[in-house]
């Protein structure tokens, strides 16, 4: 009966790590690069920030774009608005949609 009780308790262990450790599916969305602190004036920033913004059922939702390598290849748009294609995994943290880019693509398209 032990044996029974230990073996379940392990059993919903490895449930719950895998379900926690599960990859993020990675998406791909269209939208235009702006600056978060140049462009949309928010508040706080010391520093210049990418935003993607994209068009979702009428409104413009943001997504921060996470400082990685990729990110860091891209460069900042500062003033600029710029078409882009971007490939990454979202989360939510913060109160904040964020992406980490995987690939990120200019659009000649607007």
């Amino acid at each position: 009966m032990r044996n029974m009780i230990f073996a379940a308790a392990a059993a919903l262990l490895v449930l719950q790590v895998a379900a926690t450790t599960a990859v993020a599916e990675e998406v791909t969305m269209k939208g235009n690069i702006v600056c978060a602190k140049c462009t949309l004036k928010v508040q706080g920033l010391k520093d210049c920030q990418n935003v993607l913004m994209v068009k979702q059922e009428q409104q413009e939702v943001q997504y921060w774009l996470v400082n990685n390598d990729v990110t860091k290849a891209y460069g900042e748009v500062c003033t600029a608005v710029k078409p882009v294609t971007v490939t990454g995994t979202v989360e939510n943290k913060d109160g904040k949609n964020w992406i980490a880019p995987t690939k990120i693509e200019p659009r000649s398209d607007t």
